[in-house]
């Protein structure tokens, strides 16, 4: 005993000690303020000696004086002293003994207390001790007991973490009794068994909200959720009656709470006994459905019941993740198990019913103080859930077009959530970005799934489905791009330059050889028209891409870079596709004329006129038929073409345009010397060389005597007279 009274002597000096402390920092606080003008300052005077604690008594630790208040003459005459800095208050050490002591003793003896329950049942099931509703008798009261105490010891004693724990561990022992007293010995009539299941939720709920209790929540709960399981109950609808009901308790608890583990127990715990009741029981289609419907209805009522409660304006990591994944399982589940039930049109209207019901959650709350995140994210699961089921029902070109219509609603809807550019949208803008672009996603493949791109080059006419998908995945991202132009510019380029390309593709699909060729370049001159007008830079990086798609199929297929020496089978389908390219780049320069970029300027028109002169090569070759003549010729027009050039270059004072004709005329001094000296007879050599060397006579001739004039250096120019 004397031991016990002096450890108790010593936490009560410490709490002493700590009550000084705060005493002492109040009254330092309020000093200053409640001082009089004229009070006296304290005498000085020695320090009073003190007796020192006894040698049994560990002493508690010195406390540090207050400080002297500010003199009255050292503060200006109608000013208010200076308030002092409030002292941060201090955490509290982790005391190990009354942890272990306390919280971890009570909480196992709980624990340890709701498993006896189990094994005494377990035990006098497989001994034959007391008959079944003995068993149950015994269990029930044992739990009641242990309730009664708790609450009373909390209510009246002392708030210990006992009290709570042998409260806890009563209240899932008797969703325990009622778990085996009903579905198990069946003394129990289902009615009863889950009336006192309801009365054992219930009560559960209102000691965790009352107490605000993580532990009645832990053990309470989540014990009477794990109840059939400890209690070997089989899979049938009374069972999962209970099962409800205790997951109704525990929703009901996190809407009130908010305590997001609860809501993850919730989720995982009654999914897997449900799942294992649909894979047990094998259940026709109409109680997989209710049975669905009653665990979605709580995982949802928990997922958004808070947010109902507690409006905030920042998205909850946990009430989307659960919003998310019980959509997603119920989706899943129902559609295996109503394929097993060979129920498969139920299950597509199951999906879509999912569907339905998640937009209208998403709609139904505009009205009140949900954040709109959780009312976005409701919408976007709607919407992938009628994919899914636009996918299962569907199929070909009809498809196609669901989800393009799809892909311009969400644009549509984007546009009028992120036109509010004052308020904070970042979590709109992740869930709209990812449903666009999911939507958009589906029907790029949708298109890709009728139309493949081994499909491009089999020279077949394609079904009209193929067109119409490819169509619909064209349209509808330049319409949605129209949409969010006004609000995420981003988005908008990416979409039209998915428009542009399922339009290539598109023409790829519906036209082939030199007409395929002419059409990219109609098409480049086209956009290039819309990019003038509209100064429109992804209209203008199209028609770039459209050119390079027509030049592409003109050197590729019409008109090889092998025709140089062999010509062409089909001159016309050459002249065709290679005067379209050279056309459009052409037709581009004049749409750019001279006040824009000189670099895009002279790109255009060194193409327009490269096409051109590659046009008249083949055509020399192919008429002249492959041999030395038709070189001979080739290697003159070239030469030629560079001195017309640089005449022209030298008239226009255009430094690009001589810079070109140079390049021309070295191209056609490599050819005359790299392959005519080695491939032409002697005759068409000589005359290779002579005509080319009179060309560049010429050319030198005119460039002396056209020649622009040299600037001047600034080291000769002589300095300004002030």
């Amino acid at each position: 005993m004397g031991r016990i009274s002096e450890e108790r002597v010593q936490i009560l000096e410490r709490r002493t000690a700590e009550l000084h402390r705060r005493l002492t920092a109040i009254e330092t606080q309020i000093a200053p303020a409640a001082a009089p003008a004229g009070a006296w300052p304290a005498p000085s005077g020695p320090p009073v000696a003190t007796s020192p604690p006894p040698a049994s008594v560990s002493a508690a630790p010195p406390v540090p004086a207050p400080p002297a208040a500010p003199s009255p003459a050292r503060i200006p005459a109608g000013a208010a002293p200076a308030a002092p800095a409030i002292p941060a208050p201090r955490r509290e050490r982790l005391d190990l003994e009354e942890l272990l002591g306390g919280r971890v003793l009570a909480w196992t003896g709980g624990v340890a207390v709701l498993a006896g329950i189990a094994f005494l049942l377990a035990i006098a099931v497989s001994r034959g001790w007391i008959g079944p509703a003995g068993r149950t008798v015994v269990a029930g009261a044992l739990s009641l007991g242990l309730i009664g105490a708790g609450a009373w010891l909390y209510e009246h004693r002392r708030r210990s973490d006992a009290a709570l724990a042998a409260l806890s561990a009563g209240i899932a022992g008797l969703f325990v009794t009622v778990a085996v007293g009903g579905p198990v010995y069946e003394v129990l009539p289902a009615a009863v068994a889950l009336a006192l299941a309801f009365a054992s939720g219930a009560l559960a709920t209102w000691f965790a909200v009352r107490w605000q209790s993580r532990g009645i929540g832990a053990l309470g709960i989540v014990g009477a959720l794990l109840a059939p399981v400890l209690a070997g109950a089989p899979s049938t609808s009374t069972t999962l009656a209970l099962l409800w009901l205790a997951a109704a308790s525990g929703a009901a608890v996190l809407v009130w709470q908010r305590w997001n583990w609860l809501a993850v127990a919730v989720y995982a715990i009654t999914l897997a006994q449900w799942g294992w009741w649909i894979g047990d029981a094998q259940p026709s289609a109409g109680p997989i459905v209710v049975v669905l419907c009653l665990f979605g209805a709580v995982n949802v009522a928990a997922a958004i019941g808070f947010e109902l409660r507690v409006p905030t304006s920042r998205l909850r990591f946990a009430s989307a993740l659960l919003l998310t994944a019980n959509a997603m399982t119920l989706a899943l589940a129902g559609w295996y198990a109503l394929a097993e039930a060979d129920a498969t049109t139920v299950g597509r209207l199951w999906i879509g019913g999912l569907a339905a019901a998640h937009i209208a959650v998403g709609l139904a709350t505009r009205a009140t103080r949900i954040n709109r995140d959780i009312r976005l994210l409701a919408l976007v699961l709607g919407a992938v859930l009628a994919d899914v089921t636009a996918g299962l029902m569907l199929e070909g070109a009809v498809l196609a077009g669901v989800f393009a219509i799809t892909t311009v609603g969400f644009a549509l809807l984007a546009r009028r959530v992120l036109a509010d550019r004052a308020a904070g949208r970042e979590h709109d803008e992740l869930l709209l970005g990812l449903g666009l672009g999911g939507h958009l996603l589906l029907t790029t493949m949708q298109a890709l799934t009728q139309v493949p791109p081994d499909a491009l080059g089999s020279g077949g006419a394609l079904a009209f489905g193929g067109y119409a998908a490819i169509a619909a995945t064209a349209g509808a991202a330049f319409v949605a791009g129209r949409f969010v132009d006004t609000v995420r510019r981003e988005w908008r380029v990416v979409l039209d330059v998915v428009a542009l390309t399922g339009a290539a593709y598109l023409t790829a699909a519906a036209l082939d050889g030199p007409l395929l060729a002419a059409a990219f370049a109609a098409e480049a001159a086209t956009l290039g028209t819309l990019a003038r007008r509209g100064r429109d830079a992804v209209a203008a990086g199209g028609a770039a891409a459209y050119l390079a798609l027509a030049l592409g199929h003109a050197l590729v297929f019409e008109a090889t870079p092998a025709a140089l020496l062999d010509g062409v089978d089909d001159l016309a389908g050459a002249a065709l596709a290679l005067g379209a390219a050279a056309i459009a780049a052409l037709f581009g320069l004049r749409l750019l004329g001279t006040a824009v970029d000189r670099r895009a300027h002279a790109t255009l028109g060194a193409t327009g006129a490269i096409t051109l002169l590659y046009l008249a090569s083949v055509a020399v070759v192919t008429a002249f038929e492959p041999g030395d003549d038709a070189q001979l010729l080739l290697s003159g027009l070239w030469a030629l073409s560079g001195v017309a050039a640089l005449v022209a270059g030298l008239r226009r004072d255009d430094r690009a345009l001589r810079l070109g004709s140079l390049a021309l005329l070295l191209v056609a001094v490599g050819k005359v010397f790299l392959y005519d000296l080695s491939a032409l007879t002697s005759l068409y050599r000589v005359g290779s060389f002579i005509g080319l060397g009179l060309l560049l006579l010429v050319a030198a001739g005119i460039w002396q005597r056209m020649r622009p004039p040299a600037l001047p250096d600034l080291r000769d120019v002589p300095p300004a007279v002030g």
